[in-house]
């Protein structure tokens, strides 16, 4: 006899706004009693009915629940939550103007948060992860370091990355030393903090506050040996994975952000060298994680956006110069 398998609960796509007000302040709405998850705060929106395009549905729903107009919206993120009762796929988009005043037309409290508040309220555990992009660069751009006689060309390679507008960066030495990856990570670090940056380490979790990272990059080789998250809620987890069985277990340690490794020829990962776009959205509709694309330009965010990817990962080429200089 074969195995009785457990039904998928259903999947339900719920359209989902991210609005600020004049102070940057979030709109946040409260479940009714008598809802799936009442008494918790969520981003505005609701279901997708069949036939409607995500913008047509999410202008519907805040017409409906806010009493608000929406000529526009953006491509954010989506991501996939499995409730035991329901599974939602959160289409995620920006709503920069609106007509009217913003009021609970449902009976339910709304609310304008900054950023710290609403991180203190009780949400689904769908939104939540939202919380933590919202002041993240899209582009993740991967600096890579690699032993040489002198630390300045990798100093200011991620300097010109700074000076370029990137405002997410990845340090990634190879070769180096203890006491020449501190020295290294602490330079860099500072550039960034004072160019208004966040930076990660790579899979070093312990050193993350120690050297003032805003937080970590894995690999799935790493993240595997972590029951729990490995940083704090406020530091930055971002992860890499292979297959979707990676992604998974990304998700029981609570990443923030993951990307797909780029497939090396012959073999069955995710993505190739070019982006794969038919694959990765195939991936990006089923993950439990806000999704990264590998992408050759920054020029592709768009693209990565319109299927439910929140950003693109680039890897810094060093000029000739820089080579040469290593």
């Amino acid at each position: 006899m074969l195995a009785e398998t457990s039904p998928q609960p259903p999947l339900v796509e719920v359209a989902a706004a991210v609005l600020r007000d004049a102070q940057g302040r979030l709109l946040l709405s409260q479940r009714p009693e008598g809802k799936h998850l009442a008494g918790l705060w969520e981003f505005p929106g609701g279901k997708r009915e069949s036939g409607e395009s995500i913008h047509d549905a999410l202008a519907r729903e805040l017409r409906e629940e806010l009493g608000i107009e929406v000529a526009e919206s953006k491509p954010l993120l989506s991501l996939t939550h499995h409730y035991p009762e329901k599974s939602v796929r959160l289409l995620i988009r920006t709503v920069d103007q609106f007509l009217g005043t913003a009021r609970g037309c449902e009976g339910q409290r709304v609310g304008w948060f900054d950023l710290a508040a609403a991180r203190s309220l009780p949400m689904p555990a769908a939104d939540r992860p939202i919380l933590n992009l919202l002041s993240l660069d899209p582009r993740l751009l991967i600096v890579s370091g690699h032993t040489s006689a002198s630390l300045e060309p990798i100093v200011n390679e991620w300097q010109r990355c700074l000076d370029a507008g990137f405002r997410l960066l990845l340090l990634r030495p190879q070769g180096l030393n203890e006491t020449e990856f501190e020295d290294l990570a602490k330079q860099c670090g500072h550039r960034a903090q004072k160019a208004g940056a966040r930076w990660l380490l790579e899979g070093r979790p312990g050193q993350v506050q120690a050297l003032g990272a805003d937080g970590v990059h894995l690999s799935p080789d790493d993240y595997t040996q972590y029951k729990e998250r490995p940083i704090a809620a406020d530091q930055i987890l971002a992860v890499s994975c292979r297959d979707q069985e990676d992604l998974q277990r990304a998700a029981c340690v609570d990443a923030d952000i993951a990307y797909l490794m780029p497939r090396k020829s012959g073999s069955a990962d995710l993505v190739g060298s070019e982006p794969d776009w038919r694959g990765f959205e195939k991936c990006v509709i089923a993950s439990p994680i806000p999704l990264l694309v590998c992408v050759d330009s920054p020029d592709d965010l768009s693209r990565a956006r319109e299927l439910g990817a929140f950003g693109v990962v680039l890897a810094h080429k060093p000029t000739r110069r820089e080579a040469e200089a290593r």
